[in-house]
C-alpha cells in the first residue's frame, strides 16, 4: 500500500475489520475511495480496490466488494492508460487476473501492447510481451473456476 491521502482511511478500514465492524471497515473504504478519487494517478485506485476485496471477507459481502473492486480497477485502467503507465496497466491487468476477469485480461494486455508501441521503445515492447505473455499463461489458460 502506498502512502497517499486515502492510505489513512484503509488504515481505518483494517482497523474495523480486525475488529469485525463491518459498517465501520465500509465507511472508511468509502472515504478511501473518494481520497484516490480525488488523486491524480491510478495507484491508489489500486489499492483502494485491493482493500474492497478485503471487506469482501466479510460473511455476505462478497459479490458486493467484488464489483466494487472491479469497478475501481476499471477506473485505476482508464487512468493508467490516459497516463501513458505501462506499470499502470499492467497491475489493472494482475489485478483483473486475480478476480477472474479474462476479457479485461486480454484488454489490458491490449492496451499495454499500444502504449509500448506508441512510446517506441523497442525494450519497453519486448517487456511488455514477455509480461502478457506470463499473464496469458497465468490468467488466461487456466481453466475458470466454478
Amino acid at each position: 500500500m502506498s502512502a497517499g491521502a486515502w492510505a489513512p482511511h484503509l488504515g481505518e478500514m483494517d482497523t474495523a475489520l480486525a475488529a469485525h465492524d463491518a459498517s465501520a471497515a465500509v465507511r472508511a473504504w468509502r472515504r478511501a475511495y473518494a481520497a484516490a478519487l480525488a488523486s491524480p494517478g491510478w495507484l491508489g485506485l489500486v489499492d483502494v480496490a485491493a482493500a474492497s476485496l478485503r471487506i469482501g471477507r466479510i460473511p455476505g459481502f462478497a459479490r458486493a466488494s467484488e464489483a466494487r473492486a472491479r469497478e475501481t480497477y476499471w477506473t485505476a485502467l482508464f487512468r493508467a492508460r490516459q497516463d501513458g503507465s505501462l506499470n499502470g496497466v499492467l497491475e489493472a491487468a494482475e489485478a483483473f487476473g486475480m478476480i477472474g476477469d479474462r476479457s479485461m485480461v486480454e484488454q489490458c494486455i491490449r492496451i499495454a501492447e499500444s502504449l509500448a508501441a506508441l512510446n517506441a521503445d523497442g525494450r519497453a515492447v519486448e517487456t511488455v510481451r514477455e509480461l502478457a505473455s506470463r499473464l496469458a499463461e497465468r490468467f488466461l489458460t487456466a481453466e475458470p473456476a466454478g
